[in-house]
């Protein structure tokens, strides 16, 4: 039996308004990979599920599939970002965090364990502001378990948006801060 509701916890990746009180809410989940949901008037002020659908939060949704997009029709938040908002430069990390990620996975299943490496990168930027070698580190080990090959880099490749850029085909939105080589 096919079941029309599913529930799964996810990080928020990214949102886009649509219309006058709804969004388009993109997350990473471990059961479906990352996911694109309708929040039905979350931009409503009086709307339960507004905060919790904020870039880096850490949500449980419940879902409605439809013929197109699945509906979001709760959202419980089960960690923050709050740490970083006090500063711009954290801020900065998470948003960069968020796009690689958003721009390396598609919509299928995911590997629980990169799921979990992906959340372990997040707590590093939110929760333990772990400096930005570490990161990088990290991030470079998340790509090379998704099969890239981030060793001998072209002279068009200095940082991790460099290897991301290639790999999408798009150039990155965010500020660089993640380079892998030394600088000189």
């Amino acid at each position: 039996m096919n079941s029309k509701t599913f529930s799964c916890q996810g990080l928020v990746l990214k949102r886009t308004s649509v219309g006058e009180t709804d969004r388009v809410v993109v997350l990473l989940t471990a059961e479906m990979g990352k996911l694109a949901c309708v929040a039905k008037g979350v931009r409503k002020l009086k709307s339960s599920m507004r905060a919790a659908l904020e870039p880096g939060n850490l949500v449980k949704i419940h879902c409605v599939k439809t013929k197109s997009m699945p509906l979001l029709t709760q959202a419980t938040l089960l960690a923050d970002t709050t740490s970083v908002r006090g500063s711009l430069v954290s801020i900065r990390h998470l948003t960069q965090l968020l796009e690689i990620v958003d721009r390396l996975f598609v919509e299928e299943e995911l590997d629980t364990n990169i799921y979990h490496h992906v959340l372990h990168l997040r707590d590093s930027i939110v929760i333990t502001h772990q400096s930005n070698g570490q990161v990088k580190l990290q991030l470079t080990a998340l790509l090379e378990k998704l099969g890239y090959h981030t060793q001998g880099l072209t002279d068009s490749q200095t940082s991790v948006l460099d290897i991301v850029a290639d790999i999408s085909e798009r150039p990155m939105r965010s500020f660089e801060y993640l380079s892998v080589r030394q600088e000189k």
